[in-house]
């Protein structure tokens, strides 16, 4: 089945990087290279040629992956390898559509300027700021008498300005 190709160089660097790891020189032969390319890019052509035979021969008008599994059944380690891609897509794949539905149910959740009670989290009335503003001093009274006396902080606390209550108006 093999067809000659016209070069491509479309996995020069993959290639060139390979032999480097497998202990060539950092920067290999420009010939070994490009006969290294045309093999594999060759082999890929045969691969799915074979798988494509395969989805002809089922008469089916597209190529499946159990095409590329029925050509790669000779060939264990490859068969194995590529069961193990596919499985790892797989996971990837799922973790991606679970990520992205958590960040969507978010945005719907917030997107509408909604809290978690439903009520409009900018939108305040002046009871609910005294109220924080009394949280605040309870809580720097707490900082307060937790802190030993033998210990010293770095720097003293500045004191937020306190806004003056609103005061409502009887009717």
């Amino acid at each position: 089945m093999s067809r000659r190709l016209k070069r491509t160089n479309l996995f020069s660097k993959d290639v060139s990087s390979l032999l480097y790891a497998y202990g060539d020189v950092p920067q290999p032969l420009q010939s070994t290279v490009h006969c290294l390319d045309e093999v594999v890019a060759q082999y890929l052509v045969d691969i799915c040629a074979s798988a494509v035979h395969t989805s002809q021969v089922a008469q089916r008008p597209k190529v499946r992956l159990e095409d590329f599994r029925f050509a790669l059944r000779k060939d264990p380690v490859k068969l194995g390898r590529a069961e193990e891609l596919i499985a790892t897509n797989k996971v990837i794949t799922e973790a991606k559509k679970q990520f992205n539905e958590a960040d969507n149910s978010a945005l719907k959740r917030f997107g509408d300027g909604s809290g978690a009670d439903g009520s409009n989290p900018v939108e305040h009335d002046a009871d609910a700021e005294g109220d924080e503003e009394e949280d605040a001093e309870d809580q720097d009274s707490a900082d307060e008498t937790r802190s030993s006396p033998t210990k010293k902080s770095a720097a003293p606390r500045p004191k937020t300005k306190q806004k003056p209550k609103a005061k409502k108006q009887k009717v």
